[in-house]
């Protein structure tokens, strides 16, 4: 019966400073499942299941000051049991802002986490892209020249190519399963949020921005595109 089976839908979601709320008949009621979350108030962030049904719980970083294993870290935690319980892993050397997570479809072990730099007084530190390839036991820088990295997207219809977006006006791409990136020309706007692969179009992709619209162009870049937004970045790519 669809109806039944609607009603018995089982569903999560973050509630920031609240934690993981879960509800097993469709969202007609929500119980907090919070054990393992470290504080009171998690920031929780995003929720992101893998292929094998455990979750993973991104809380974001409280606090801007560059300061580095404190409680007002970011974390990453994972539940193998549908949020009854949560285990803390391990973030990356120097890292404490885990900001968005992509899984690998086939691999669930191989986990690609955008992070957000610590300022520190040599320049931010401890962002960009990184990899693991064992279910986050370790991992390893694979971009560092973007410290502001929003998100990860995987293309569902080319396995082994990704693109990435963040605050330093730049578009990133990867076609070798994430282990090097490459800075896509013509991105002329700010803020990048997140890459969506066009559903029609294989060779276009949009991108949306914080408050810079929504963007649509060649998923190669276009390496005849006017740029004159200067960036760190973008001062040392040219």
């Amino acid at each position: 019966d669809p109806k039944s089976r609607a009603a018995a839908r089982t569903l999560y979601v973050c509630g920031f400073g609240k934690g993981v709320y879960k509800s097993t008949d469709g969202g007609r009621h929500w119980v907090l499942k919070n054990t393992g979350l470290e504080g009171s108030e998690p920031f929780a962030w995003r929720l992101v299941p893998d292929s094998r049904g455990q979750l993973y719980l991104l809380v974001v970083r409280r606090g801007e000051d560059g300061s580095l294993g404190t409680p007002l870290d970011g974390a990453l935690y994972r539940s193998p049991d549908g949020a009854g319980h949560w285990e803390k892993l391990v973030l990356p050397a120097g890292c404490n802002a885990p900001n968005g997570l992509a899984i690998d479809p086939v691999d669930a072990g191989r986990l690609y986490l955008a992070a957000w730099g610590r300022r520190t007084p040599p320049g931010d530190t401890g962002g960009g892209i990184f990899l693991s390839t064992d279910a986050g036991k370790t991992w390893k820088s694979v971009l560092d020249k973007d410290q502001h990295i929003f998100d990860v997207t995987l293309d569902p219809r080319k396995p082994g190519v990704l693109y990435a977006a963040g605050f330093e006006s730049s578009v990133w791409k990867s076609i070798n399963r994430g282990e090097s990136w490459t800075r896509l020309k013509g991105y002329n706007f700010k803020w990048g949020q997140r890459v969506f692969p066009d559903p029609k179009d294989p060779g276009k992709i949009y991108v949306c921005t914080f408050g810079g619209s929504v963007w649509h162009g060649p998923a190669d870049g276009d390496p005849e595109a006017i740029e004159d937004i200067i960036t760190p970045v973008m001062r040392h790519s040219r």
